[in-house]
């Protein structure tokens, strides 16, 4: 066992997993859904629980039982943060590519394939989708998440593909493994990702990878969303095709390096 393991905190691992489960779609939460989503018994759901509630980063109604984090959270996760200049510097990246092409960006890791947003600008005057913060099941049908796919290496690319589950979400969504698997080579030659109307009708998005500037893994992705009443397909790719790969690269080279990726 290495040093760090045989340090290892359990239940401020677990603390800090039942903190992350909040977010703008999951705002309230109980006691049971907690235990569910984490997979853990009643009485150690309770302990978890009780401890932050104490320590002030949960609220919980006497009435209602329901969960949510507290003035004292919101704070720390603000600071926390502020101490941070890579979101910043990217924040920094977008607004200056939204004002100059009045275009609607997402900004995402990936993690567990989950799709994770962590910055989004609407272009003015248009219409647009803005994906919840956290996506699920949306690897293969969006831009953001048939990018970052195409950033792995094949080998981590078949492994994905025999594991994932091809949710149908329109009718020109892929659900053939072998053919998303033909899309993923396409997508790495060119080095960026096309969705046309396969996560939702009327939407068509342009994507590119993000990637670790040390270890060079992807770790992401970045889009450019348009509505079909604006814009075809064809006429995307070939006014932002270059644009999407330079932002995704001068956004990649402000990521914080994963120490772990090396």
């Amino acid at each position: 066992m290495s040093k760090g393991k045989y340090y290892f905190s359990k239940s401020l691992d677990k603390g800090l997993k039942i903190l992350a489960l909040f977010n703008r779609e999951t705002p309230v939460l109980t006691q049971s859904e907690i235990a569910t989503t984490l997979d853990l018994n009643r009485t150690s759901t309770y302990r978890y629980i009780n401890t932050l509630v104490e320590l002030g980063y949960l609220e919980k109604d006497a009435k209602t039982k329901e969960i949510r984090p507290s003035i004292l959270c919101m704070l720390f996760c603000t600071n926390l943060m502020r101490t941070n200049d890579h979101l910043r510097m990217v924040k920094e990246v977008v607004d200056r590519i939204h004002s100059e092409n009045n275009v609607s960006i997402d900004v995402a890791f990936v993690v567990d394939d989950t799709i994770v947003h962590i910055y989004h600008r609407d272009a003015e005057e248009t219409l647009t989708y803005r994906l919840p913060d956290f996506s699920k099941n949306c690897l293969h049908n969006t831009a953001l998440g048939k990018a970052y796919l195409s950033s792995l290496p094949d080998d981590l690319i078949a492994e994905k593909l025999d594991t994932m589950i091809l949710v149908t979400k329109t009718e020109k969504t892929i659900v053939e493994k072998d053919a998303l698997a033909a899309e993923l080579k396409k997508i790495k030659a060119r080095q960026y990702a096309m969705s046309a109307e396969e996560f939702l009708p009327g939407l068509i998005a342009i994507g590119a990878p993000l990637y670790d500037p040390i270890s060079g893994k992807g770790v992401g992705a970045v889009s450019f969303d348009f509505s079909v009443l604006q814009h075809s397909a064809e006429d995307i790719k070939a006014k932002y095709g270059g644009l999407i790969k330079e932002t995704a690269k001068t956004i990649s080279e402000l990521l914080p390096p994963d120490k772990n990726r090396r």
